[in-house]
């Protein structure tokens, strides 16, 4: 895992650690120029312009003139305003001769956005915006730190220091591009915790218990799949057989619709007026489950059992006390219609606010939250991990109840909500990533096969 920080908590560490150490920032920033340089070298082309802010965000930029004419192109350099911090404006005046400064940041093939970095506050002005804009128009635009305010999409960026949260804000991730990371300078040791408990798991965080050579179908436990639905057959099919490749002993289907049989015959079709929930290792509620079962929802609840409640059981939700022992997963449309039915914000579109809503909604709900998107954000209400799984191969229908499916059978397995959770998000990232790498594009069915591969 690696520590994600606020840009609020972000400039406060910069800070910090200078002072503390003594850093000379004119290095770090020399460093962190060569750093941007390295990681993006391959997709730099055509006409270049380095765009220059008036802090040391602008001053990696103008270090990174230099470099650029070390190595043979012949950036032009966009100053945003007269004025500068003290380093800044010695730069500029150390300029090597032959640079032309342009006020058009338009016609470029490659753009590095050096404007403003993670100490950015408020909203940017007029000729900030014409600058983003105009500059936008470029084959390939990279963003040093992080977009500047916000306003550009970058199609790479390199994050100095730390990750920060902006980063992986699902609403805005895909305007960040392709990232990077480079520490131009700071103690790594002052590096390795989140002030706020946020972090960015990697595959290598997967952690999955080992079968015992004892265990057998009723040991490895037995999961039940709440939903279905004369309109939706399909989904808790996909859970069930999802379940199994996730190392569950038995599953059943537990629906009312008459017309969802199962090809796989170890999968058990139960009514729910024959269901005893109780006697279920965990549950998953709602894949398919269309208008959904109040009174069946309100039962699982009081089964005691692990749940997994996800689609149309998460209406059901405002109300309920779930007592830390439910996974909800919704993706960001029935993430907005949960937060709306509990009154609070959804904060999508501001990282920092919708860590602080993640947390209330999972603090009222009493579970674990699992918001689905191009980055995942899990919570228990403390803590918050995100996978940035980037990879839209895994947007295809029935993906979630793969998730779902693979969640309930973690559950089985003697994790915990919250670690059955975060274990899930990875295993089903990296099923997709083998999935991509082996089909292509791919449906539902070929995402389970990859999950058994990666169990």
């Amino acid at each position: 895992m690696f520590p994600v920080y606020s840009l609020e908590k972000a400039a406060e560490k910069d800070h910090e650690l200078i002072a503390r150490y003594h850093l000379d920032e004119s290095i770090l920033i020399d460093n962190a120029a060569q750093g941007v340089f390295q990681a993006v070298s391959s997709f730099i082309h055509g006409r270049i312009l380095v765009m220059a802010g008036p802090g040391n965000n602008g001053s990696d930029g103008l270090a990174l003139v230099s470099i650029l004419l070390d190595h043979g192109y012949k950036p032009d350099l966009f100053l945003l305003y007269e004025k500068g911090n003290e380093e800044n404006l010695k730069r500029r005046k150390t300029l090597p001769s032959g640079i032309r400064i342009v006020s058009d940041t338009a016609g470029y093939d490659t753009v590095f956005d050096a404007l403003f970095g993670f100490s950015f506050h408020g909203t940017a002005d007029g000729r900030t915006l014409k600058a983003l804009q105009d500059a936008r128009s470029a084959a390939t635009v990279i963003a040093v730190d992080v977009p500047s305010a916000g306003a550009i999409a970058a199609d790479y960026t390199v994050s100095l220091m730390c990750w920060k949260d902006v980063l992986f804000e699902p609403l805005s991730r895909g305007r960040n591009g392709k990232l990077f990371f480079y520490n131009p300078g700071f103690p790594e040791n002052e590096l390795i915790s989140s002030p706020d408990d946020i972090y960015l798991l990697a595959e290598d965080d997967l952690s999955l218990p080992e079968m015992k050579i004892s265990d057998y179908k009723n040991t490895r436990g037995h999961l039940a799949v709440l939903g279905g639905s004369e309109r939706y057959t399909g989904a808790p099919r996909l859970s069930a057989r999802s379940a199994f490749f996730s190392g569950a002993g038995l599953v059943s289907i537990i629906t009312d619709s008459d017309r969802i049989r199962d090809e796989n015959p170890a999968v058990i079709i139960t009514p729910p007026s024959s269901a005893d929930l109780s006697s279920y290792g965990s549950l998953v509620v709602g894949p398919g489950w269309d208008s959904g079962d109040s009174g069946l929802f309100r039962k699982a609840v009081e089964s005691g059992k692990n749940l997994v409640i996800d689609a149309d059981a998460l209406r059901f939700v405002p109300g309920y006390k779930l007592g830390g022992r439910a996974v909800l997963t919704p993706h960001v449309g029935e993430y907005r219609k949960l937060a709306a039915a509990l009154g609070v914000p959804d904060g999508l579109g501001n990282a920092d606010a919708l860590a602080a809503s993640l947390k209330r909604i999972s603090m009222e709900t009493e579970s674990i939250i699992v918001l689905k998107a191009s980055s995942v954000w899990i919570t228990d209400g403390r803590r918050i991990r995100i996978y940035d799984g980037a990879n839209p191969s895994l947007g295809v229908a029935g993906s979630g109840d793969v998730l779902s499916g693979v969640t309930g059978a973690l559950l089985l397995s003697g994790l915990s909500p919250f670690d059955a959770a975060v274990n899930a998000v990875i295993l089903h990232q990296k099923a997709g990533r083998k999935a991509h790498e082996e089909y292509g594009y791919y449906s539902a069915e070929e995402l389970i096969l990859s999950v058994g591969r990666c169990r």
